[in-house]
């Protein structure tokens, strides 16, 4: 049977729409440009009732509730999530506490899980989360603080102007006094990037040749063959967010599926297998949960008319419909 064809840009734009509707601010005029944007297109139209439905599922919408009660607060040092004394159990807050005071001896090996990442306190007062699959290694010396990466993380790094700290992962080094960053390895079929996004602060990206960039809050860097390249985020986070992973979330603009599932795989450990390259290729644009990996990989083929076979537990085909 043959695919269902999916405009990417109208699949992007039919996921912003949708979640924009939902904001406060929406107004008559947002809605006459929306109104024009559908105009004499039921594709469009089909595609903003996809999204639509998907953002009003129970499921999704547990876990916007749960993300909005899980969001960290701002705190000297390293953050915690709002209410977490009020919502937890004394052993649980008192646990946090002994957490915090302890922290992590130098050396120690931090291993990522999958599914939603809770902050894990340093010795020095900073912060790190992992995503699944992912590991660090932790060597807080009395001149400096080097993390070794694989994988991606999410920094927020108490300030010493005294003993710098940095991530280093595939021979780059990202450079911070005191600041928050997110850090992601992958493999690409054009070799291995590393990219780095700045939600506070800047901090200094060095690749493994020498080339060194500064990149600011609301900007992304991208290093691939020793080569270091920025561009300002197209919807900077703010400073208090922290990545849509660390919260629950996967975003996708214009992604493949392949991509898409590779992703999938290393946040919630499920494994995905691909039907045929046809499938591989489709582009995929929205917001995901991930806390329910099968409704987010139904929802995803879904929009093109694909086909989600569950092989057992953890285990999923796509294929054409």
């Amino acid at each position: 049977m043959s695919t269902k064809v999916v405009n990417p840009r109208d699949d992007r734009e039919a996921a912003l729409w949708a979640d924009a509707r939902r904001e406060a601010s929406w107004s008559s005029a947002r809605q006459a440009a929306l109104d024009q944007w559908l105009d004499g297109r039921p594709d469009r139209a089909d595609l903003l009732r996809r999204h639509e439905a998907l953002i009003d599922d129970a499921a999704v919408i547990w876990a916007t509730q749960r993300v909005l009660r899980a969001r960290p607060a701002r705190r000297r040092f390293v953050s915690w999530p709002r209410g977490a004394v009020a919502g937890a159990g004394l052993a649980g807050v008192l646990g946090a506490i002994a957490l915090m005071i302890v922290g992590l001896p130098q050396g120690d090996l931090i291993v990522g899980a999958r599914g939603v990442p809770q902050p894990i306190a340093l010795a020095d007062g900073s912060a790190v989360r992992l995503n699944g699959q992912s590991q660090v290694r932790v060597d807080l010396g009395a001149n400096e603080r080097v993390l070794h990466l694989k994988g991606e993380g999410f920094f927020e790094v108490a300030p010493d102007k005294t003993r710098p700290f940095s991530v280093e992962v595939d021979g780059t080094r990202v450079i911070a006094v005191g600041t928050r960053f997110n850090v992601d390895q992958r493999q690409t079929p054009a070799g291995k990037v590393v990219e780095v996004v700045v939600f506070e602060g800047v901090v200094k990206v060095v690749s493994d040749r020498g080339m060194t960039m500064r990149v600011l809050a609301g900007e992304r860097a991208t290093v691939s063959g020793g080569v270091v390249e920025h561009a300002p985020l197209a919807r900077p986070e703010a400073e208090t967010d922290v990545p849509s992973w660390a919260k629950g979330w996967l975003e996708f603009d214009e992604a493949t599926l392949a991509s898409v599932v590779e992703e999938m795989e290393r946040t919630t450990g499920v494994k995905v297998r691909l039907a045929d390259p046809t499938v591989a290729r489709a582009m995929i644009s929205g917001r995901f949960a991930y806390d329910r990996p099968e409704n987010a990989l139904a929802a995803m083929v879904g929009i093109h008319g694909f086909k989600l076979t569950r092989l057992g537990t953890d285990h999923f085909e796509i294929s054409e419909g």
